[in-house]
This record gives structure tokens, sequence and C-alpha cells, in this order.
């Protein structure tokens, strides 16, 4: 199960964010054949069977297409779709998600948090109205913030202890500078909060994308696998971000390799069992 990927079709819906210069590898549409084709190597001997698609863009049609492209695509299991937490119609947008085409796929909501200049974003008002909405309409939340933002994705989960959550990206510890002590600190302090999982994905893009190794990647794991435990983590692939850094079958042998000491029930909880409990997925052996 691979928790966390995108898909974009520039033809229908542009993608801003990748104008930067930086992002022209990726700077093209991906589709979910482009992910089947490409998601090749097995994990721990097992082969990929289905994913959750993630919203990229701040906007309500983006998730309704991802919705209805997982009516009619097999390997999308789930979608984290977006809608404006800090509208008052937060409610009527929800219920029209739901109702409409694929709306049954709909198991979280997601906003661009990183991106936010307010230190406070998550505990504003009006947001914290719309998080409400979300957790009365049965719906999770994925908690999108870099590693100097954890002390919102702390106050939120002390704050809505009954509103599932996952950290996306392990919070975006600075792989590449070395520097995870405050991260460390953040990430023990959420652990500690139950309803709160964790994505292990999005690492290789905080590291050097031309030099990491899994050397680099093993810090991080160690500090999560202590924090959460396995029933808490679940695979991710970000991509096609992950192409910047290596692509889906680099990061997939990457985990396989950290993978080697654990328990054939480790493996399945990381690999596929947080993932169909946290969104309500169908059960598999």
């Amino acid at each position: 199960m691979d928790a966390h990927h995108h898909l974009w079709d520039l033809d229908r819906r542009p993608q801003p964010w990748l104008d930067d210069p930086a992002l022209a590898s990726i700077s093209r549409t991906f589709t979910s054949g482009d992910l089947r084709s490409t998601a090749t190597r097995p994990i721990a001997g097992r082969h990929l069977h289905g994913t959750v698609a993630v919203q990229c863009m701040p906007d309500v049609p983006e998730t309704e297409d991802l919705l209805a492209l997982a009516e009619q695509e097999p390997l999308i299991e789930a979608v984290v779709g977006w809608a404006d937490l800090t509208s008052p119609a937060i409610g009527e947008v929800l219920d029209r998600l739901l109702a409409g085409p694929g709306g049954a796929y709909l198991r979280s909501l997601r906003h661009l948090v990183q991106g936010e200049t307010d230190p406070g974003w998550l505990q504003r008002p009006d947001v914290e109205r719309g998080l409400a909405v979300v957790r009365d309409r049965g719906l999770s939340y994925d908690v999108l913030v870099r590693s100097h933002q954890l002390d919102q994705a702390v106050d939120l989960a002390e704050r809505f202890p009954e509103l599932p959550q996952v950290l996306n990206h392990a919070g975006k510890p600075n792989i590449a500078r070395h520097e995870l002590a405050d991260w460390r600190r953040q990430v023990q302090r959420l652990a500690a909060h139950e309803q709160v999982v964790c994505k292990l994905s999005g690492l290789i893009t905080e590291a050097d994308h031309d030099s990491w190794t899994t050397a680099d990647i093993r810090p991080v794991w160690d500090i999560l696998i202590t924090a959460f435990g396995p029933d808490r983590l679940m695979f991710g692939s970000d991509w096609p971000v992950a192409n910047l850094a290596g692509g889906w079958n680099r990061w997939a042998a990457t985990v396989d390799e950290l993978l080697t000491d654990c328990s054939q029930h480790e493996i399945h909880a990381l690999l596929s069992g947080t993932a169909t409990a946290f969104y309500r997925l169908p059960g598999r052996s």
C-alpha cells in the first residue's frame, strides 16, 4: 500500500507550484498508469496493490477530479482532498463532495500548512471550526507541516483528541543538514498522542537529492520507529515528487533495507496495516 502519492494532468488542471525551475523534471502530466508501470520493485516481497491519492492544490475541483478517478481506477483506494477549512460553508462543501461521484473514497483532508506564514495557523478559531466539521463528518486530517511548525501539530493533537491525524512526510526533518535534534523532540511529543500516526514518506527529498544514502535516512527511521512504533507508521512514496531524488523504486529499496530487522507483523503494519486502519480501507491478508 502506497499511502501517499500525487497525480496531475497539466492539460486539464495547471499546477502553478511546478513553475519552479528546480521542479522542471516533474513538470509534466503523471497518471495512475504511470505509477503502475513505475512502481515495480517489491518491498519485503510485496508488490504495490493499492494507493492513497493526495491533493496538491488548494482547490475543490482537483479533489473532485481525484474522487471521480478513484471510482474508475482500482489502484486508488482512498483520496485525501482539500476544502477551505476557514469557510463557514465547509460543512456544505464536504457534504457535496461525499455525495458526489467517488465521494465514498474521501477519507481525509489536507491543507498545505507548510506554506502558511502564520505560526499559529492550525490554532486559528476559523480553522478549528473547520476541523471540528471534518471530525464530525467522520473524516481524518493529514497534517502537512515543516519541522519548525511541529508545535502546531502538537497543539492540534492536544485540542482534537477525537480527530484521527497523520503526520505527512514525518514532519519534514532537515536530513540534508543533519539537523534533527529539535525535530526529534517535537516528534516525540506528537507521538505521545495515540490518535496521531505518521507517514514514512517524503524523506529522500529532505535529504541531498544527488548524494543521499540509506545511512542518511536511518537516523530518522530509528527515531520514528521508537516514537511511533510500526503500528503507527505507514509507507508512502510521495511519487512523483520522489523522482527529484531517486524515484519510487529507489525509495522502495531503501525501505526494504530498513525493514531488515523487523518481524512479519511489523512489516505488515508499516506496509499495509496502519494505512488500512487509518484510512478505513478494505482489509487485506
